[in-house]
């Protein structure tokens, strides 16, 4: 049983562990993957993906028609929260660290300009791109973890996907040197 929903849709009715633990191995990687993406530190990602589980299994089963968008839902405010508390106590180490942060050196330089272009895009922009093709949730649970129409999804991905095209396309015109 792959399908997100029907697994907790049996766990939530019958109280079935097994489908529950397909459920976590299923999406902790990923949520994980995604909380790291969002700039937490490994230990911190760790952290919010168990508080992330604990508020989903108190939550999911008064309506557990759209598990993945609870679930990432939860783990965006956690992540905001997080941020909040962080960024008083923490923001000059942040500001000397960014400057240390050097690409993999096996990382291609198109995927280094690619990770450029989307982390100049405000924060709610990355968050609809990671959610819907890093992640790989359907314009549907992506527009329900966001609380976004599913039209508004559709639109904006399309949309921001154009603006990346184009921002690439700048720097690859004649005399422009990409940074």
């Amino acid at each position: 049983m792959n399908d997100p929903k029907q697994q907790i849709v049996v766990w939530c009715r019958d109280g079935d562990q097994h489908a529950f633990r397909s459920f976590y191995r299923e999406q902790s990687g990923k949520l994980w993957k995604f909380l790291v993406a969002r700039g937490c530190d490994r230990e911190t990602a760790y952290d919010l993906l168990a508080e992330a589980f604990l508020r989903f299994v108190q939550n999911v089963c008064r309506d557990p028609h759209a598990p993945v968008a609870l679930l990432y839902r939860i783990a965006l405010n956690l992540r905001v929260d997080a941020f909040r508390r962080e960024r008083t106590a923490a923001t000059e180490a942040v500001d000397d660290l960014e400057g240390l942060q050097v690409p993999a050196p096996e990382e291609p330089e198109d995927y280094r300009h690619l990770r450029a272009l989307v982390k100049n895009l405000p924060e709610s922009e990355q968050n609809l791109l990671l959610i819907r093709y890093w992640i790989g949730l359907s314009h549907k649970e992506v527009a329900q973890a966001l609380g976004m129409p599913e039209g508004t999804v559709r639109r904006q991905c399309a949309e921001l996907i154009a603006k990346l095209r184009d921002r690439w396309s700048e720097d690859e015109t004649p005399g422009t040197d990409r940074a």
